[in-house]
């Protein structure tokens, strides 16, 4: 057993973010250690999980959409699958769950970390400096101010059917962008020859990619669900830091992040690329491809209407990974929203969570699975879809395979595409992952949606025009 390692994820999330909630619970209280990893089986999980959904109520109305449960539902479905992975190492052990395992004393410190699949990391709030990268300090000491207001004055504040505040909402949205920091720190240590892992996943709220848009309010960057920009700032940190020189964002929440978008418009060190529809916020249009000599580092594919996996699947081979190894990225940052996926109630789109694990394995092969990657939580509201959305990605990141009705895909499938770009015209892409976009990519039964054609060679002209003024 002591010579078994197993691939590992760093994990980042913390209870405090879910204090940030528009109303009040019962006289329960928030548990303090609601989100404890140490010690905490699944079924106390399980009754956290009771207890949140029993008494989150926002605006006097069911849950808000992006409510404290939906971090609580993927951390009980990680920890879930943590226990069903390691009981097929150690079947001999493991009793009813590995979270028991644990608790025995009889396993040494050794064995403990050897058990650990997700390694916890500690959740610091972000300071002004690093929040400052991407904001005003209007905007911040905007936000701060809100920790001592009334309640009557936060009320004054709200956004029916988007933001809300209470005394919290600073501090919930300082630690959702410092656990992003943290996970980039860890996954980019230069002082770690051979780190533990190069790979990291950020459960934060409130989610960040709106904010810091231009088309902002009142309530300065604060829009759609987001108060501070997680991706933008973690990305502008790594760089600042000295930690890496060039950034690859990509974002497949089905809303544009026009706030990852307006932070980063004219850096030539980070290459944001949007996977949405044109909905909320209105932006992100296929011609918006950076400016100055950031031009070419800005990629925007707008679906016209609902889309499925056969169309992820095109524009990832067309266009998402010959621009990610095009790029030659230090850091890959990935705001996985889930509202993309069937069953989101605001999406209306058909991914399914074998297509966030193909996405997300497409990545790894395509850059080497030597560079380091944080996925950070963005948006997806059905509690039950966002648990096995997140579990896919899990399952890649880990390095673990994927069964679906109890079939794996064992077939391996080589596959090539050419860039637009000069610098990967000869480029081939060579997949050899059990699991790959090739069983989505279009064929005589799986044809692609015409709008969903349309938008991907309105991209790919636009990236050729790009190209010109460079």
């Amino acid at each position: 057993m002591s010579n078994l390692r197993l691939p590992t994820v760093y994990l980042a999330t913390d209870e405090r973010m879910m204090m940030h909630c528009c109303t009040t619970l019962n006289e329960n209280g928030i548990p303090a250690s609601l989100l404890s990893h140490q010690g905490m089986s699944s079924k106390a999980i399980a009754k956290r999980y009771k207890l949140w959904q029993d008494n989150c109520r926002c605006m006097d109305t069911p849950r808000h959409e992006e409510n404290p449960i939906r971090i609580l539902a993927i951390y009980r479905r990680l920890m879930e699958l943590e226990d069903r992975l390691l009981a097929q190492v150690y079947p001999w052990n493991y009793g009813a769950t590995a979270a028991n395992q644990r608790e025995e004393e009889h396993i040494s410190a050794e064995s403990r970390h050897i058990l650990r699949r997700f390694l916890r990391l500690p959740c610091i709030p972000a300071d002004r400096e690093a929040i400052e990268l991407a904001h005003s300090a209007e905007h911040y000491e905007f936000l701060q101010s809100t920790a001592t207001m009334s309640e009557h004055e936060l009320q004054e504040l709200c956004v029916e059917n988007d933001l809300y505040f209470n005394n919290w909402t600073f501090l919930a949205a300082s630690l959702a962008a410092g656990a992003v920091i943290e996970c980039v720190n860890a996954v980019t240590d230069p002082n770690t020859v051979v780190p533990p892992t190069t790979r990291a996943i950020a459960l934060v709220r409130p989610p960040g990619h709106h904010a810091a848009g231009n088309n902002r309010s009142d309530r300065y960057d604060a829009q759609g669900f987001c108060y501070f920009n997680n991706v933008a700032i973690a990305a502008k940190h790594a760089i600042a830091s000295g930690r890496v020189s060039r950034v690859f964002i990509l974002d497949w929440d089905i809303h544009h992040g026009n706030g990852i978008q307006d932070s980063t418009y004219d850096d030539k060190n980070i290459f944001y690329f949007s996977i949405h529809r044109g909905v909320y916020p209105f932006t992100g249009y296929f011609d918006e491809t950076g400016e100055g000599n950031a031009v070419g580092t800005n990629c925007n594919i707008m679906w016209d209407d609902s889309v499925g996996n056969e169309d992820y699947a095109e524009a990832f081979h067309r266009l998402v990974l010959p621009a990610i190894v095009a790029f030659e990225p230090d850091l890959i940052l990935v705001s996985s929203g889930f509202d993309a996926a069937e069953g989101d109630i605001l999406g209306d789109c058909r991914l399914t969570p074998a297509m966030y694990y193909a996405m997300t394995n497409s990545l790894l092969g395509a850059v080497g699975r030597e560079i380091p990657i944080v996925v950070v939580l963005e948006g997806g509201y059905n509690l039950d879809v966002i648990a096995n959305c997140a579990e896919g990605i899990a399952l890649a990141l880990l390095d673990e395979p994927w069964k679906e009705d109890r079939t794996q895909y064992e077939s391996k499938t080589f596959w090539s595409t050419k860039s637009i770009l000069p610098v990967t015209s000869s480029q081939v892409l060579q997949h050899s992952n059990p699991f790959s976009l090739q069983r989505w990519l279009r064929s005589e039964d799986r044809p692609l949606k015409a709008h969903a054609f349309r938008s991907i060679n309105r991209t790919v002209d636009a990236l050729r025009k790009a190209e010109c003024r460079m």
